[in-house]
Parts: structure tokens; sequence; C-alpha cells
């Protein structure tokens, strides 16, 4: 399948299954910004992280409802030692940008329907080969 004519679950329940538990730890708050780190990671190249941060809507004049939008966002971490020794942070981001009246509830459907995307086949070819059809 591909992206152009792909199909996603509307109110779906969406979980994890099977697995080993990973945990984290926090690495301290600064400012609107906490990371998380892999407790079982000890070398600290290597060490898998998340870079958790916000930016809490403030009033804006010219913003459709007179705030700026509500912005959360997590960077997940994924350092790999190369070949060659060298070290690469591979990572992926996701962020949510919302109006101050928008729901938890339309809020957490948006996350549903974003975490099929992750691996729902339709969107294979998009991430796996770069492919936009």
């Amino acid at each position: 399948m591909s992206i152009s004519s792909a199909s996603l679950l509307s109110s779906a329940t969406v979980s994890a299954t099977g697995g080993t538990a990973l945990p984290f730890a926090s690495a301290g708050i600064v400012g609107e910004q906490n990371e998380i780190y892999a407790t079982g990671d000890t070398d600290l190249r290597t060490r898998r992280s998340i870079v958790c941060s916000v930016k809490k809507p403030k009033v804006n004049a010219s913003a459709p409802n007179g705030y700026t939008q509500a912005r959360s966002q997590m960077l997940f971490k994924f350092p790999l030692e190369l070949d060659n020794g060298a070290i690469t942070i591979n990572t992926v981001r996701v962020e949510t940008s919302t109006d101050v009246e928008t729901t938890q509830g339309e809020v957490d459907e948006y996350h549903k329907v974003v975490a099929q995307s992750l691996f729902d086949t339709d969107f294979d070819e998009f991430r796996r080969n770069l492919s936009l059809s």
C-alpha cells in the first residue's frame, strides 16, 4: 500500500503487547524540558534518552483564539556506535500543537491515529524508502 491511499482507524484502541519493560529515569528538569534516560544503558555514549519539552500557550491578539497553541514534544534519541567507532544519534520526534480550546479527548484521539501510522503497513514505504507516493 502507499500513503496516497492510506487508511487508519478512528476511535481505535491502541496498545503495546509483549516485550520487556524499558525503565527510564529523569536526568533533571531544566526550564520547560525534562530529559529522561534508559537506566539499563550503562555506556553513556550509547544511552537511549527522551527529551520531553513543552511550550505553554501565551496571549497573542493575532492568534485565532487570542492565544498561541500549546506545544509538547518528545525527542527520542537512539545513539548507535558505527562500525568505524563513531557515534551517530538516530532520532524520532513526536510533536503536538493544539489550541487551548481543544479537549483532552480530542488530543487523545489525535495521538491514537498518529500512533497507528508508526506500524500501519500503508506507511512502510514512506518510513523505509522515503517514498511520498
